[in-house]
């Protein structure tokens, strides 16, 4: 079975839909936030995303009617199988938190037993994110391709990237939306306020401001993973390791390699993100760097899926 693009937008999308939910977990987590609004910022995004995913997956497929096949079973030890049910039940909750964000806008004070379940249900959708990312990765790399197989590196490296994807997102819609509520798009705001069944639903600079950091941490971690993984395709004993590595290094998939992925997704974010390192997001030219910093990581993001689909096939 060939892995076309539908499969690389497929492992982009579902990586970035649950590392944004588990990136906006840890930062409400860690800023003591209790409006939710970023966590229901990544909810909103990673709901489309995943169902996109899957109807790209399906279309993929070859036979979009027997997709109903991968629900007969949950096999752990199948990828494919595993990974479908992960991201069924991450829709389903996500889906249902939603809803009950929803209500207790509309009905404040008399839904109180279903906010009890939403933080019952806000943890245990981390879980999963985490599986998601992880399955992402894991997908490819039991497989016996060169470029794909035996090494841990290759899943540590796509949960880095969804993380550090899911982040630059967030950043990117988080500092949209604030625009939206300062601005003068009326449509857009009653939209917005539509939504999430409150006109309360802006992000906070200081926020905004940890994502950026975190992100900073996680570009370094995928760059460190990445040269790891090179390593072991170069000291591997695996027979093709080290003409895989060849192509992503100096072959016909360098360029896309070192442009889209050393630069756009890892050394250019990371050298904006330092250089504003610290600076209030309030200020236009750091917004602008941020913005301009998290573009190149989600874009950098496709482009190493891409490479990895397509050279563990060559």
């Amino acid at each position: 079975m060939a892995w076309a693009p539908p499969i690389w937008f497929y492992l982009w999308l579902a990586g970035m839909a649950g590392g944004g939910y588990f990136a906006a977990y840890l930062i409400e987590r860690y800023t003591k936030a209790t409006d939710n609004n970023l966590l229901r910022l990544a909810t909103y995004l990673g709901v489309p995303m995943a169902i996109i995913g899957v109807l790209l997956l399906i279309i993929d497929l070859g036979a979009p009617l027997r997709f109903w096949h991968l629900f007969t079973q949950f096999n752990l030890a199948t990828p494919m199988s595993a990974g479908t049910w992960i991201l069924l039940l991450w829709v389903i909750i996500a889906v249902v938190l939603i809803m009950i964000w929803w209500l207790s806008n509309k009905m404040p004070g008399r839904v109180d037993g279903l906010l009890k379940l939403a933080g019952i249900l806000k943890p245990v959708n981390v879980v999963l994110s985490v599986l998601l990312i992880a399955y992402t990765g894991v997908l490819l790399s039991v497989s016996n391709q060169p470029m794909w197989s035996s090494t841990i590196l290759l899943p540590a490296l796509f949960v880095a990237s969804a993380v550090s994807t899911g982040v630059a997102l967030l950043i990117i819609t988080s500092i949209a939306s604030n625009a939206i509520s300062k601005g003068n798009m009326v449509e857009l705001r009653m939209t917005m306020n539509t939504l999430y069944g409150s006109s309360d639903w802006t992000i906070p600079e200081k926020v905004i401001e940890k994502l950026a950091e975190m992100d900073v941490v996680v570009i370094v971690i995928e760059l460190l993973t990445l040269i790891g993984y090179a390593i072991w395709l170069a000291v591997s004993s695996m027979s093709g390791a080290g003409d895989a590595l060849g192509l992503l290094t100096t072959g016909v998939l360098a360029a896309p390699f070192w442009v889209g992925v050393v630069l756009l997704a890892l050394l250019i974010p990371l050298g904006l993100e330092i250089a504003n390192w610290g600076k209030g997001i309030a200020t236009k030219s750091v917004s602008r760097a941020i913005i301009a910093s998290s573009v190149c990581v989600v874009l950098g993001g496709l482009v190493l899926r891409a490479i990895i689909t397509i050279g563990g096939q060559m």
